[in-house]
């Protein structure tokens, strides 16, 4: 939770950055499409991957890349989230030492921002989950050089803290959690996927409501509390 003003004993409202996760698979898969499809051409392409939020503490957010990061229309496996990303494919080292990374970056991070303006983001939230990946191919030495990139919006100020981050069975009862999972998981059903990656809660003791982001307005019609929620983690 964040607010204007905060406790300044408090640490101020960071994001965990993603780790790249590349699969063998996804270098074996870009081989094929270079020598197959791609040849000399640079241009950008999409690509997708996945993170799961159920790792144990301590392990850092994986953004994994695999052979299906090509096929924009394969499954994302079971309790994980897509991603999308761009894709830029060098032919010489020097092409990508050369690659202006700011550039490619400030792009990335205005189509963030011109989804949410337009309204895109909330119809479709996988927009705000973007990546990008440089690579460059040597396949006559099977050396593979890349970088990874999730770009994230500069707020003008930083965010205070107001209180401390809790946890789930800190906050809301056995009861009230068993609500949540319920209606999450149903949430899920009706959409036809494993894990959303946000959506929206109301609550109140006696019961917990989720939804999707477009719904917001008509969603939050009453006097429940309202929040902004993230995948759910569990065992």
């Amino acid at each position: 939770m964040a607010a204007a003003t905060g406790d300044p004993g408090l640490s101020k409202l960071q994001f965990a950055p993603f780790s790249s996760a590349l699969d063998v698979g996804f270098w074996h898969e870009l081989t094929q499409k270079k020598l197959n499809e791609y040849r000399l051409d640079e241009a950008p392409k999409d690509i997708k991957g996945y993170y799961y939020n159920g790792d144990s503490v301590g392990l850092p957010t994986r953004l994994t890349l695999e052979f299906s990061a090509f096929d924009m229309s394969a499954p994302t496996p079971a309790r994980c989230c897509p991603a999308v990303g761009t894709l830029y494919n060098t032919n010489t080292l020097e092409a990508f030492k050369a690659a202006d990374k700011k550039l490619l970056l400030e792009q990335a991070a205005n189509e963030i921002w011109e989804s949410i303006k337009s309204g895109a983001a909330l119809e479709n939230p996988v927009l705000l989950n973007k990546f990008l990946l440089l690579t460059f191919a040597d396949l006559k030495k099977y050396h593979f050089y890349y970088w990874f990139c999730s770009p994230a919006l500069c707020l003008p100020e930083s965010i205070p803290l107001i209180q401390k981050p809790v946890g789930l069975d800190q906050r809301f009862s056995p009861k009230q959690i068993q609500a949540l999972e319920r209606a999450y998981d149903d949430l899920c059903q009706t959409e036809g996927v494993s894990a959303l990656p946000y959506f929206l809660i109301k609550y109140d003791e006696n019961m917990v409501l989720v939804s999707l982001l477009k719904h917001c307005s008509d969603f939050f019609k009453g006097q429940r509390t309202k929040i902004a929620g993230w995948t759910i983690a569990r065992s």
